[in-house]
């Protein structure tokens, strides 16, 4: 009559959950549960938004490199697509948005920690090189100016005066459109920096919780096991 509750004892309180089966121990459960999966539902959404930033960059991208423009734009549109900003940065901000999605594997985590602050560092140098190219634009504009009363000359005849002129307009049409295309460039830029740099936040924070959680956990289980041992066989 008095060996059973012992070897019941000993059976059913070899797993953690068992042992610490009250209620408080089942709602922390619960909890960490529930946070685990707000976590992931956030970096799933940022992995999202990163992909679109992947799209909108690179499609103004591919619309600079595809529009006719005047030559006075050459050197100011140079500055960034000469890196290959707008392709290979919109590249690394795809990989990383999709992998913070698919990610759900211990030993990737790193990786993508490590993809986020990579594309934290190339969206820093791409705003650099826009507010650059921003700024070569506004001085090729000037020129578009200059050369308008250049050839605004008095002996100049009504039939010539009127074609540069209409040259000098489409000259700042276009000035306009690549300054439009490089501000969207420039804000989708700013989210993505933004973006990379909460999500590389995010899972270093995932990365220290599950490396304490590993840590400590173990020895725990194991205290737990050899103290039942000990109760179980003591009279």
């Amino acid at each position: 009559m008095l060996t059973e509750p012992k070897t019941k004892t000993t059976t059913d309180t070899f797993t953690p959950k068992t042992i610490m089966s009250g209620p408080e121990e089942k709602y922390s459960f619960t909890k960490e549960d529930n946070l685990k999966d707000v976590v992931q539902k956030e970096l799933t959404v940022l992995g999202t938004i990163q992909i679109l930033c992947c799209l909108m960059i690179s499609s103004l991208g591919a619309i600079m490199v595809s529009a006719p423009y005047s030559p006075y734009f050459n050197t100011a549109v140079s500055i960034i697509l000469m890196p290959g900003y707008p392709f290979a940065g919109a590249l690394c901000f795809g990989i990383t948005g999709i992998l913070s999605i698919i990610s759900g594997k211990n030993s990737t985590k790193i990786f993508v920690l490590i993809l986020n602050l990579f594309s934290t560092v190339v969206a820093g140098t791409g705003l650099i090189l826009l507010a650059a190219t921003l700024k070569a634009l506004k001085t090729a504009s000037e020129q578009c100016d200059s050369g308008k009363d250049s050839l605004a000359l008095p002996n100049i005849s009504n039939i010539q005066y009127h074609y540069p002129a209409h040259k000098a307009k489409d000259c700042l049409l276009t000035g306009s459109s690549l300054t439009t295309v490089l501000v969207v460039m420039f804000l989708f830029t700013v989210l993505e920096l933004l973006l990379a740099a909460y999500a590389s936040v995010v899972w270093w924070k995932q990365n220290c919780s599950k490396n304490l959680e590993s840590e400590f956990s173990l020895p725990q289980s194991q205290d737990l096991i050899q103290h039942v041992k000990k109760n179980s066989s003591s009279p």
